[in-house]
Parts: C-alpha cells; structure tokens; sequence
C-alpha cells in the first residue's frame, strides 16, 4: 500500500501544471544539479556539465521569453517545461497566458547534446525548453551534438518522462536560490521600463553636483552689499582728513 501512495504521488507531481504569471514570485531555491537530477533522460555526464556552466552563468544563448515566445539567437519552441520553484516543486507544464503581450523576461539558455536548460534572470526557475533545429544545422550547443531528432514531415518527437526525484535542497529564504548570490552573475541583459513582483529596483548611479547659478536678486544683493561696504570705506577715510 505504501508503494503504491508513493507511486501515486509520484505521477500526481510529474503531471501537475503550474502558472508562471507571476515571474519571481516564488524563485527556485534549490543547486543546479539537484535540479537537473530529476531530468532522468539527459545522461548524468550531460547533466554534470550542464550544471557546472550554468553555476559558472557560461550560456549558449541570452533569450527573451514571451507570453507566446522565446526569441534568442536561435529559434526556440514556446513552451516551457519541468520547471523548479522554491525548495523543491517541479511542474511538468506552466503557463504564462495572463501576461501582457509586450512583457518579456530574460533568461540564459544552456544547450549540450539538444538537451538545453533555460534559466530566468528574475528567479533562476531552471527549466526545460526545445531548441528548433533547421536544416544544416545543429541544436547541441558548446558540448557538441547534432540535430537528428526530428521525425519525417518536420514533427519534432516528444520529450521523455522525467521521473519526479526530490533531492535534498537548501532553503535560506532569500529572494534568490542560493547558487545565485555566489557572485556568479549573468552578462548584461536588456531590463524593463518597470519592475514587476520579484524584480528589485538597485538604487540609481550617483552623479557629480551641479554648481547653482545665482538668480538675478541674488547679484542684486551682492553687488548692494559691496555698495555699502565702499560707501563706509569712504567715510571712513573722510573722517580721518
């Protein structure tokens, strides 16, 4: 009975779909690899290495992920997949239909072996996304491989089933997941007009003072004062004689 809870339970998580309308909300606490590790059809050498330059913020792309859309340097599928929030829940779809048809979000994007792992800037919600592969070329990123995953007719094959495994990750309740407050940061990224719920605002740079250009009263008393201050150097000498 107790296997069966647990293999009930398991397939309950691996089917879940989750909302992502609102972006850092609750950001993905957990390491890279405890992460990846419930991505069971990447072999675990591809996992290492994915793991290691998304800790390293060594990326293959720097996309814009969309309400309908990822837009990078390579054509990426819309839908994002297996992705991690908080401490330790993954969900097999999320959605994104309640935002505005302008808002966009960056993100890195890690590719080896047409396995590639994207990761938003504003919560580090590692997940799952499919790298469209045209012909002549290749959807393995730095690490090599080659695109032959495409089925007759242009249909790309589905992804295997991941099978839900929690490992033990860390919780500080911070804003950011821990593996992301190392100093390792992403490159320079276009950032929004506005902030949305999870974005902090840094403070503005500081800028040299201006020097103040009196007003005209201002001269006025000024060149009064020496006025008066000339007129009582007269008397003064006058008086003297």
């Amino acid at each position: 009975m107790p296997i069966l809870l647990a293999a009930a339970t398991a397939v309950a998580l691996a089917q879940s779909t989750c909302s992502w309308d609102r972006p850092g909300v609750d950001p993905y606490r957990g390491t890279p690899e405890a992460a990846l590790a419930h991505y069971r059809d990447i072999p675990a050498a591809d996992r290492k290495v994915l793991a290691q330059r998304i800790a390293a913020g060594t990326a293959d792309d720097r996309v814009q992920i969309g309400r309908d859309k990822i837009e990078g340097e390579y054509s990426y599928e819309p839908k994002i997949t297996d992705m991690h929030f908080g401490a330790g829940r993954m969900c097999r779809t999320v959605t994104r239909t309640k935002w505005k048809p302008a808002h966009t979000e960056s993100a890195a994007v890690y590719c080896v072996n047409d396995q590639c792992i994207v990761v938003p800037e504003v919560c580090g919600n590692i997940s799952r996304i499919r790298r469209v592969v045209t012909s002549g070329t290749g959807g393995g990123g730095s690490e090599g491989g080659g695109g032959g995953d495409e089925l007759p007719g242009g249909a790309a094959p589905p992804w295997p089933a991941p099978i839900p495994y929690y490992s033990t990750m860390t919780t500080t309740g911070e804003d950011l997941p821990p593996w992301r407050q190392t100093g390792v940061g992403f490159a320079p990224l276009p950032s929004l007009d506005s902030p949305i719920p999870g974005r902090s605002v840094g403070p503005m740079p500081e800028t040299n003072p201006v020097s103040p250009v009196p007003e005209p009263s201002t001269w006025a008393m000024l060149l009064g004062g020496l006025g008066v201050v000339v007129a009582a150097a007269r008397r003064r000498r006058n008086t003297k004689r």
